[in-house]
């Protein structure tokens, strides 16, 4: 008897650093109103928020364009991709402790992605 699995691909970002559809960007631990509560009141995204994790997707599309995987790749180079990651490792490293659980959870999330992706493909490039 062969039972059936399922795969998902449970990761927020697609290759090129955007956020898939089905992650809407709302707080974790947001109630809404189909659970008994009011509407939450509409807050502004303070600026640096905003311009934190628009830094941090446009260094993961950097590191993913050096990979070969972006829309703008022209080739690649492992070098500069390994450069761009841990650029993100050094942001992770001295912001810890002052993000928003969001900035936190996308800085995780891009950077695990980014360590995952780079594995494979030094898996698949030959010793120098």
């Amino acid at each position: 008897m062969h039972d059936e699995f399922q795969v998902r691909d449970k990761r927020r970002f697609d290759t090129e650093g955007n956020l898939k559809e089905e992650y809407p960007e709302k707080p974790e631990g947001e109630l809404t109103s189909k659970q008994g509560l009011s509407e939450p009141e509409t807050q502004q995204i303070p600026s640096e928020r905003s311009d934190f994790i628009s830094l941090l997707m446009n260094i993961s599309a950097m590191a993913n364009n050096a990979m070969g995987l972006g829309p703008d790749a022209s080739g690649h180079s492992l070098d500069d991709a390994q450069y761009f990651i841990n650029i993100i490792g050094v942001l992770e490293e001295k912001t810890r402790g002052n993000l928003t659980p969001e900035e936190e959870q996308t800085l995780k999330s891009l950077l695990y992605e980014l360590r995952m992706t780079f594995a494979r493909i030094l898996e698949r490039v030959p010793p120098r």
